[in-house]
């Protein structure tokens, strides 16, 4: 079976909802009261945008076809092959920009014309989520 057809296409909001609402579940109990539509939009601010952009890497490196992103970006990129390529990835899916991304490289000395290469396949600015709704 072909990377591009192992898996069929989700949603990476459907996704996020589904683990909003696991959220609001495992908090619950902790509190032993329904805590409702507030742990929800605690998830949303602490854990969406990293969630998303866990997806995104997800979908850029062929392990999970996502609606939201482009069908073309599916699998062209592959797992990290050195110690830079790996902190590239984990700044990426920490949330941080592509000028954060960058001067982060610079300070640590990585080259920069391939931090500039990934960051290119990654297409941070292309791929920005839209708000989840809860």
């Amino acid at each position: 079976m072909s990377r591009d057809s192992a898996q069929s296409p989700v949603s990476v909001y459907e996704r996020a909802r589904q683990e909003a609402y696991r959220h609001k579940w495992i908090e619950s109990e902790k509190y032993g009261r329904d805590l409702g539509q507030t742990a929800i939009h605690d998830w949303i601010q602490i854990h969406f945008s990293k969630y998303y952009r866990w997806c995104h890497w997800l979908h850029l490196t062929g392990r999970q076809r996502f609606i939201e992103f482009p069908h073309n970006h599916f699998g062209t990129v592959g797992d990290p092959q050195d110690e830079v390529e790996e902190g590239i990835v984990r700044l990426f899916c920490n949330g941080q920009e592509n000028l954060e991304i960058y001067c982060n490289a610079h300070g640590r000395g990585w080259p920069l014309e391939r931090v500039f290469e990934l960051l290119l396949s990654f297409d941070i600015n292309g791929t920005r989520p839209r708000p989840l709704d809860p």
